[in-house]
């Protein structure tokens, strides 16, 4: 029959170009309201453990008390020097974090600015503690007393320093912990759900500010995190373990792997951000659902005399199934494609004023992408019951 060669998925959806604008309108605000949802969530994720990902360190050293990376909790520096001694380990490196102490005041225009709370990370200029070149091609002007590196992703609202030019930049008058410091050149680590920048210091430089870490005593005899190396990569997992044995109960040693896994579960499992985020998603399929189920709805309402003498000629259930069907895979992607392209737009406005890492990512695509196709096909079989309960010999 020539009749089953017709695009009537297609022609039934384009016929009245103006409901067609409205629902590919309606879809896409659903789609930009799950890639947000989506976007965010994998943002809070990237940007919590892109530090441990900046750093060098096949093991990690982590107090039992340190449940997240912002939590300020501490152990002795003699459990990194014990760790450095374990069979198949070729280096152990402590690192310094600090953020209650840590306030960075700038001064402009003649009168003092609001301190803000940032992250100041210390650590010993001769130990390979980070992979950014950006960090490391700078280190002799961390060697010169009050200098810091500033983190360029910091938030612009807190800290509006000129990242363009290192000149101009260590001409800026500031403060930390109330004691002058000099910020001598950037680096790109970007903020995260607890801290709104950072900065990059040496050692000596970090007890100079924070003396008060430890209340009798260096500064520097508590840690906040232990790098470890291990020779051979292949061993990682036995020399985790030979660690572990070696080392007291104050402390978790933990692959990369299980260090980035636990930062992640924490947020996401112990907090309201990773449920606020999935019922964000969810709010956006059913948001979806509604306005995909009144057009395919109004579709076969208006067309219900054709569809009944469709079902007169002898066409079966199955193939208003897959008629319907079809009509709601071509809406998903007609629709997505503008909640896609204004979600790229939005994550690029929103990742340059917060800093976080939102990043448009294949995964986050083909997730979405699927939730829309679902979210339509389902809301075409809620409406395609009224084609299937309906009667050809009443509607004539």
């Amino acid at each position: 029959m020539a009749f089953t060669n017709t695009p009537l998925a297609w022609k039934n959806l384009t016929h009245d170009w103006r409901r067609l604008i409205v629902a590919v309108a309606g879809i896409g605000f659903a789609v930009l309201l799950m890639f947000t949802q989506v976007g965010f969530q994998n943002a809070l994720f990237d940007s919590q453990v892109k530090m441990i990902d900046d750093l060098q360190g096949d093991v990690f050293l982590v107090s039992r008390a340190k449940y997240t990376l912002a939590a300020e909790k501490r152990f002795p520096l003699e459990l990194v020097n014990q760790a450095r001694s374990a069979s198949g380990v070729s280096g152990a490196y402590p690192l310094y974090t600090e953020l209650t102490l840590s306030r960075l005041k700038s001064f402009g225009m003649g009168a003092p600015s609001k301190a803000f709370p940032i992250r100041s990370i210390g650590f010993r200029l001769d130990d390979p503690i980070f992979n950014s070149d950006r960090i490391n091609s700078q280190l002799q002007k961390l060697r010169l007393p009050y200098a810091a590196l500033l983190d360029v992703r910091s938030k612009r609202d807190n800290f509006p320093f000129p990242t363009e030019s290192d000149e101009e930049l260590a001409k800026v008058q500031a403060e930390l912990a109330d004691r002058k410091v000099v910020m001598v050149g950037t680096f790109d680590l970007g903020t995260d759900f607890a801290h709104d920048g950072n900065l990059a210091m040496s050692a000596e430089n970090f007890a100079e500010y924070f003396p008060q870490r430890k209340q009798f005593g260096d500064p520097l005899s508590v840690v906040d995190l232990g790098l470890i190396h291990v020779g051979d990569k292949s061993r990682l997992t036995d020399i985790r373990d030979t660690i572990d044995q070696l080392l007291d109960d104050r402390v978790f040693v933990l692959t990369r792997e299980q260090f980035r896994n636990q930062e992640i579960e924490f947020w996401d499992k112990s907090t309201p951000i990773g449920i606020i985020f999935t019922a964000g998603k969810i709010i956006g399929f059913i948001v979806g659902m509604v306005i995909c189920y009144q057009v395919i709805y109004s579709d076969i309402a208006d067309h219900m005399p054709e569809f009944a003498t469709l079902r007169a000629m002898g066409y079966t259930t199955g193939y208003f199934l897959r008629l319907i069907v079809m009509e709601s895979v071509l809406l998903s992607f007609i629709g997505f494609v503008p909640g896609l392209l204004a979600s790229t737009l939005l994550y690029a406005l929103l990742a340059n004023s917060t800093g976080l890492l939102l990043q448009m990512t294949p995964l986050a695509i083909l997730m979405v992408l699927a939730l829309t196709i679902a979210m339509c096909i389902a809301s075409g079989l809620l409406a395609v019951r009224k084609l299937l309960a309906a009667d050809p010999a009443n509607l004539f």
